[in-house]
């Protein structure tokens, strides 16, 4: 059983590391795509119509999306290693009673910090900003509520999807799943 258990922990592990390789990659592609095409609008302000600076704030959205769901992703897996793994790693190698997994030590409120995902977040509400603005210049009643309502849906959804990793984590450290 040992074996079989270390076995799905370094598995696991694996695809933990490929999962925050992967949602750093999407994040540093998310801004190098959002600057470049709010340089690319600006630099051509007098030939385009600026409703287009909408697009790159749909664009951080979605990929916010992507984002909020890798984060997810690592998550559920540290979660499951702390509640399932660790607790069967621990009892099985004599580790010393009050000794504290790594998974779990995570739970501590003192090893909390959610900077990358507030700057990530910071960024797509400053598009979204420099987006809704456009929309006012000039404000085309149908076009620029239209998108104004669509927008503000998606930045709803951005922010439940946001919330989902913190509420796994909370739901399993509670074991109410």
């Amino acid at each position: 059983m040992s074996t079989t258990v270390w076995n799905l922990f370094v598995e696991l592990r694996k695809e933990l590391l490929e999962a925050q390789k992967i949602r750093s990659q999407v994040l540093g592609f998310k801004f190098t795509f959002i600057s470049v095409a709010m340089g690319l609008l600006a630099a051509n302000l007098k030939e385009i119509d600026k409703a287009l600076f909408i697009l790159p704030a749909f664009a951080a959205i979605f990929f916010d999306f992507i984002i909020y769901s890798y984060s997810f992703s690592i998550k559920r897996i540290g979660c499951y290693t702390r509640d399932y793994i660790e607790p069967v790693l621990k009892a099985q190698k004599n580790v010393p009673e009050d000794f504290v997994m790594w998974q779990q030590f995570l739970t501590h409120p003192k090893t909390k910090q959610n900077l990358a995902l507030y700057g990530n977040f910071g960024v797509t509400l400053l598009t979204v900003l420099i987006g809704l603005i456009a929309l006012f210049f000039p404000f085309r009643i149908l076009v620029s509520l239209g998108l104004i309502m669509a927008l503000a849906i998606f930045v709803v959804l951005d922010v439940l999807a946001y919330q989902a990793p913190k509420k796994l984590g909370k739901l399993w450290v509670d074991k109410d799943f």
